[in-house]
């Protein structure tokens, strides 16, 4: 089994880059990637893995972009980490969802909720804070008994709390995957709640772009959908990629390598994909 979409506390995991590496060699995965929002450093980090020998890993990232007025992601692979001008870009957008971050505390605490940045970080200094950092938070403090509660009541699109942050067009991100030596593909889509015609005709428009692949195996896909997404792949050429989208206890329920228990993603799938990035 193979898992290409993994997070760690880079982003919004909870696991570091080492414990990812340790946890699927644990589980005897033929191969990761790890695909932290926005930002390449926890691949930095797992190549630095003690476990990392033991183990196949093509280096990822997942990128926030905006199609039909709903937020999508990319994911890239096989990415040059060092790659300068793809970092600065990184960094750009990271200080505007920084401002962002900042003003969402401000509504918060204007209202009494006891959020601070330093609970947001949890500890590391580097994190690249989303929602679900906001929503951890909120259950600590009792506030929610949830964080499907805290994104219903205060951080959900369209509640009081919740501000747009800035995202990536996906031509542009799909050009900033290739630029660096990577593949662009497609995350998870049918969470988008796109029609399957909306689905189809973006596929196409961003095949044109520069997108060469499909997560067609997803924790979030049933069989019909991940025929579908198959048959997609056949009809346009485009690569077939798959991963549980693992996020550690920040969603408990969905395991790495297996999802919410059935996932199983083709160890063949790594190949094509590492030998489309040599």
């Amino acid at each position: 089994m193979i898992d290409l979409h993994l997070h760690s506390d880079c982003s919004d995991g909870t696991m570091s880059p080492d414990e990812i590496v340790h946890e699927a060699v644990k589980r005897e995965l033929y191969a990761i990637s790890l695909t932290d929002h926005d930002t390449l450093d926890g691949v930095k980090q797992i190549k630095k893995s003690k476990d990392i020998e033991k183990i196949h890993f093509i280096s990822g990232i997942e990128m926030s972009c905006e199609a039909l007025k709903k937020e999508i992601h990319i994911l890239g692979y096989g990415i040059d980490e060092n790659q300068d001008a793809f970092n600065q870009k990184l960094e750009y957008i990271r200080e505007g969802r920084s401002h962002r971050n900042e003003d969402m505390i401000h509504m918060f605490q204007k209202d009494g909720f006891p959020i601070t940045l330093e609970k947001l970080k949890h500890g590391n200094g580097d994190t690249v804070i989303t929602r679900a950092h906001f929503a951890r938070v909120l259950v600590e403090e009792g506030i929610c008994k949830s964080k499907d509660e805290a994104f219903q009541k205060y951080l959900g699109d369209d509640c009081k709390y919740y501000l747009k942050k800035p995202f990536f067009d996906p031509k542009e991100a799909i050009s900033m995957i290739q630029s660096a030596g990577g593949v662009a593909v497609l995350a998870h889509p049918f969470q988008y709640n796109f029609s399957n015609k909306q689905l189809e005709d973006l596929i196409c428009e961003w095949k044109e772009y520069g997108l060469e692949g499909i997560e067609v195996y997803h924790s979030s896909h049933h069989i019909g959908q991940s025929s579908r997404l198959k048959e997609w792949c056949c009809k346009y050429a485009l690569m077939s990629t798959g991963g549980s989208d693992y996020h550690g206890t920040n969603k408990p329920q969905i395991q790495m390598g297996i999802g919410y228990g059935g996932l199983k993603v083709p160890d063949s799938l790594y190949d094509v994909l590492k030998n489309r990035c040599i």
